[in-house]
């Protein structure tokens, strides 16, 4: 008897579809209704590779934008590092070197346009970082070590007083917390006999004096114009700063309280002394001098400051990367150790910007036991080279994913006749019953979406209907439409 499809039973039959209709989901979902809203429904709408990109790139985004920096600093918290006896009070410090603000001397002729974002990002991680030390960390007092600009020496007063506008935008002072700018560096003002007075009474006008003594924790913080110090030519240059140096020498006795010296440049030591384990760039120091710098002081300035004064530790600035060095003098009987401390911007040569945290606690009888008073700690910031490189490992996965979806939709359209994924909006709007309901605003938008579609360089760039390029150029679009969005807001959005 012929077999024929009418005499299988309804159950039994089922008539042949294309294979790729045939295909399930990757994965099953139950099909659940809440009132006339069906969940499988809606988890396909929404589970779309695009919106996944999506999810995707915000989390990377929020990672590198706030959350990483967020952890770095957590990581320093003074509790986590410091080792004083059960009851101690101590008082805590952060200390700032080189900010040195991106300017047309830092990158000379480049590109305005380079030069522009270069400012912008440099500026945006900055104070980026500076929101959350002063936020995290809570310190009962932040001192920055000099060159706060970079051509500060070389700006005439209108764009002086512009970059220091633009300084205290990234920098702003927290009420109730003592922020010192005093330290001038060489980029500030200048360096021993080509100081630039006008620089360094513009600079003195706006930030205090660069040599004061003031005290934090039970501990004498001195700080030195060492810049002006090794000035020969000048008696209204070298004279204030040698003044005050000769006073606090006088006052000096066997109850005086610890002293720490705060210099821009670094003491002298000699060439190729290591510079321990925390440097991330050559192992050494360097020792030369120039146009404006000198990498360390004069050898017979920095030995008077150290017998004279008899610091228990120095900090100093200028080299943009990281040195330990314990100075020996008094013929080997005293010993002063020095901590160059990191610059804190990405523009200046380290991966890895940094800030230097000081806890000081002096009870009054550490003095006489010999005991430390200090405790230090080098808190590494987050690279933002290491940061773009996630961002470029996940552009590339987008890009890819984006393709092979692409390219699944596009064999599909052309096997089966599915409708490809539009740009803008489509003619195809007008013939939904729902379009007849829409109010007169969206169709004026829709209409003219539709022209700029049918724009000749929007179909040069997206590629026309039913074609490969326009399939992948529309996912690229709707993910990046989105994620430029809250990348934007992320990068403008203050942290706090």
């Amino acid at each position: 008897m012929p077999t024929h499809e009418a005499s299988y039973p309804p159950n039994l039959y089922h008539a042949s579809r294309p294979r790729a209709a045939r295909r399930g989901p990757l994965f099953q979902v139950p099909s659940l209704r809440i009132g006339n809203i069906q969940l499988g429904h809606v988890f396909k709408k929404l589970f779309t590779l695009v919106n996944i990109l999506r999810l995707l790139w915000i989390f990377v985004l929020v990672w590198g934008e706030r959350r990483e920096f967020e952890r770095s600093i957590r990581a320093c918290q003074w509790e986590n590092w410091e080792h004083w006896p059960a009851g101690a009070t101590p008082e805590r410090v952060v200390l700032i070197a080189d900010p040195q603000l991106v300017d047309d001397n830092t990158y000379p002729g480049r590109n305005a346009l380079f030069l522009g974002l270069t400012e912008f990002y440099v500026d945006t991680y900055m104070h980026r970082a500076w929101q959350y030390v002063e936020t995290i960390l809570s310190s009962d007092a932040t001192i920055f070590l000099g060159d706060l600009f970079d051509g500060g020496r070389r700006w005439g007063p209108e764009k002086w007083v512009a970059e220091y506008k633009r300084f205290l935008k990234i920098f702003p002072i927290y009420p109730g917390k003592l922020t010192l700018f005093e330290v001038a560096g060489n980029h500030d003002i200048g360096l021993g006999d080509t100081i630039v007075v006008e620089a360094l009474q513009r600079f003195t006008a706006y930030f205090g004096e660069p040599s004061r003594e003031i005290e934090i924790g039970n501990h004498s913080v001195v700080i030195l114009d060492t810049n002006s110090m090794m000035n020969t030519n000048n008696e209204d240059v070298h004279g204030p700063p040698r003044a005050f140096f000769d006073a606090l020498v006088k006052g000096t006795d066997e109850r005086t309280l610890p002293r720490i010296v705060l210099s821009h440049i670094p003491f002298y030591r000699p060439s190729d002394t290591p510079c321990g384990p925390k440097r991330e760039g050559k192992p050494a120091l360097p020792i030369s001098r120039g146009d404006q710098y000198q990498t360390v002081l004069d050898s017979e300035l920095s030995l008077e400051i150290l017998e004279k004064l008899h610091p228990v530790a120095i900090f100093s600035g200028d080299d943009h990367d990281a040195c330990r060095h314990i100075h020996s003098y008094s013929e080997g009987a005293r010993a002063t150790v020095e901590f160059t401390v990191k610059t804190f911007s990405i523009a200046m040569g380290v991966s890895y910007p940094a800030f230097e945290m000081v806890s000081l606690w002096n009870p009054g009888e550490s003095t006489k036991t010999g005991e430390p008073t200090f405790q230090t700690k080098l808190c590494l910031l987050p690279s933002q080279f290491d940061i773009f490189r996630q961002y470029f490992k996940v552009l590339v996965l987008t890009f890819v994913l984006t393709f092979l979806g692409a390219a699944r939709a596009w064999r599909a359209s052309k096997k089966y006749g599915r409708p490809g994924l539009d740009y803008l909006g489509s003619d195809k709007d007008k013939g939904n019953r729902a379009y007849r309901t829409y109010p007169t605003a969206v169709k004026v938008v829709l209409a003219y979406l539709e022209r700029v579609n049918r724009n000749k360089w929007v179909l040069w760039a997206m590629g026309r209907p039913g074609t490969l390029k326009r399939e992948f150029m529309v996912r690229i679009v709707r993910v990046g439409s989105v994620v430029a969005g809250i990348y934007i807001w992320l990068l403008v959005r203050d942290v706090v």
